[in-house]
């Protein structure tokens, strides 16, 4: 494999585009941006004597020799910007993982599109105040665009059956779901909506963070890696899923309401889905989320990559659990203060041998240091601030369950002795074999006790927002 250090790359991407346009090309500048763990993103300037041009290439170095590589991608791309989808115009692609690609693995080379991808930046900056009030119209607009491509040259694969899908590409995830999402995935299995007129192209991905914005308009829809055949309802409801809304209480991605989103679907699409529909998709995005997180965690569990930000991840689907009882009308919101804001001390978790400090006192320095130190230094990276936070959120979520383990393990026992299970995982698999209905109320109130524990230690600022 050559190299994949930044400058080394801009300086074989400037000369095979020598090759590509005709006229010297020179490397001006190239470093690497964060942009997923699947791919390397590296943002290149190069220069002839028309100008400078910025340019994106996209990078698959871990790809063994002879592997696909970014081919369907690409072909998703193409036919994407024929349909007049805002997607970045692709300029030259390698699929190869040897030689014959001027890096030694496969990449593609993108024009680059101005805007900001970083959700926090777009729902709050006064600088996206018109564009958030667009936002809805403007998404459905382009879902409309994407679901009007032509399938045929995006050699993409058909999904299938929606609740069948998540057997197939969870397997184990779904298998050892914890029980609130056993229960939505019930509720969708007896509650399916009216499919759409037809299949088509699904993006798979469409939220905040995949969007290029600008302060008046959705300037790119990247990362098609989850692209797929199915119903186009799919893309409708995992951009309005409570997970993509970063906290705000406006449905479409924190930005709109449903209704313009769907007028807007219906102008370019030719048909206007149902709210309800619209629903249904939003709940099947909610347990989908919470299964892609247990399936992200168990890839840090099983060993394939060891990255503190996976094995985080794990604990956020009690996150989906809780907003997919909220969806059912099985929980409501909750104010539980943080256990870490308290004055309880977790005598438990000390004693032995050893002295002070105390087991949580040092918890709390080391949060400190990540708090005071790292991330205000203002040398660091984006990427470093942003790990030392998740590394900031996983103290915190050890914290609480030191001050409240025991005593949610005893208050579990308690609940889940007269259903006859003993654990979180022995009820889940009791509502998925039926032993345990899941429409019992006594068993939904046991279910949604113990998603609040879970979120109580995770994250309980989640249990006060409502479902919208």
């Amino acid at each position: 494999m050559r190299s994949t250090n930044p400058t080394e790359v801009g300086e074989r991407i400037a000369e095979r585009l020598s090759t590509v346009w005709d006229r010297p090309v020179t490397l001006r500048d190239a470093r690497v941006v964060p942009a997923g763990a699947s791919r390397t993103t590296y943002a290149v300037t190069v220069g002839d004597e028309r100008g400078d041009e910025a340019i994106i290439v996209r990078a698959a170095p871990a790809a063994a020799p002879g592997a696909g590589g970014l081919r369907s991608e690409v072909d998703v791309l193409r036919a994407a910007y024929v349909a007049g989808v805002p997607v970045p115009e692709v300029l030259d692609l390698s699929d190869s993982a040897d030689e014959q690609s001027v890096l030694g693995f496969p990449y593609a080379v993108m024009r680059f599109v101005d805007g900001e991808s970083i959700a926090r930046r777009i729902l709050r900056d006064d600088a996206y105040g018109s564009v958030r009030d667009d936002f809805a119209r403007q998404a459905g607009t382009v879902l409309a665009r994407i679901h009007a491509m032509k399938s045929t040259s995006t050699g993409l694969d058909h999904i299938g059956d929606p609740i069948e899908a998540l057997h197939t590409l969870f397997a184990r995830e779904y298998a050892h779901a914890p029980a609130g999402l056993v229960l939505a995935i019930d509720w969708l299995d007896r509650h399916r909506p009216e499919s759409a007129p037809s299949d088509t192209v699904v993006h798979g991905d469409f939220r905040l963070g995949n969007l290029l914005i600008t302060p008046d308009r959705i300037s790119a829809v990247l990362d098609w890696e989850l692209a797929h055949l199915g119903d186009p309802m799919e893309d409708l409801g995992w951009l309005c899923a409570k997970a993509w809304r970063f906290g705000v209480p406006r449905p479409v991605a924190g930005m709109g309401a449903r209704a313009d989103l769907l007028d807007a679907y219906a102008q370019v699409a030719g048909w206007r889905p149902t709210e309800d529909a619209l629903r249904w998709w939003e709940l099947y995005a909610t347990v989908r989320w919470g299964l892609i997180c247990g399936s992200q965690a168990n890839r840090y569990l099983d060993g394939t990559e060891r990255s503190m930000e996976l094995a985080a991840i794990g604990r956020r689907s009690a996150e989906q659990e809780f907003d997919a009882l909220l969806s059912l009308g099985i929980t409501t919101p909750v104010s539980i203060p943080d256990p870490l804001n308290t004055e309880e001390t977790a005598l438990a978790a000390d004693g032995g041998p050893h002295t002070a400090p105390a087991l949580l006192d040092l918890l709390d320095a080391v949060s400190g240091f990540l708090t005071d130190e790292v991330a205000a230094d203002s040398g660091i990276s984006p990427q470093v601030r942003f790990r030392t936070r998740v590394a900031g959120n996983v103290l915190a979520t050890v914290r609480r369950q030191v001050l409240l383990g025991a005593q949610q393990a005893e208050a579990s026992r308690r609940r889940l002795a007269p259903l006859g299970v003993y654990s979180s995982a022995e009820l889940a698999d009791a509502l998925r074999g039926g032993s345990l209905a899941a429409g019992d109320d006594t068993v939904r109130a046991v279910v949604a006790a113990e998603v609040i524990d879970r979120l109580t230690v995770a994250n309980p600022k989640h249990l006060t927002q409502p479902d919208c």
